[in-house]
């Protein structure tokens, strides 16, 4: 999961990220999602995180880079669907 340019994400940063990353390459168009479908999928992912949590991770996401916002619609800046990101945890 480490992207060229990218600093490496801390452990609660990457589960939130690694939910999205998966969930978009699930779909058949690995297009975008709305803020609240990060929201949910995340919260499913990660029980333990509070709403707060959340919202921290996804700003962070955005903010550095790992995902960009285009209109209402998040996206995945380099989404990398054939590689497994579990084994770079």
């Amino acid at each position: 999961m480490t992207t060229e340019g990218h600093p490496s994400l801390p452990k609660w940063i990457k589960d939130a990220y690694i939910p999205l990353e998966r969930y978009l390459c699930e779909q058949p168009t690995h297009q975008s999602l709305t803020r609240q479908q990060a929201t949910d999928i995340i919260d499913e992912a990660n029980t333990d995180f509070s709403d707060a949590d959340i919202d921290h991770a996804l700003d962070y996401l955005l903010n550095r880079g790992w995902l960009y916002k285009v209109d209402d619609q998040l996206f995945i800046t380099e989404l990398q669907c054939g590689e497994s990101t579990e084994s770079n945890n």
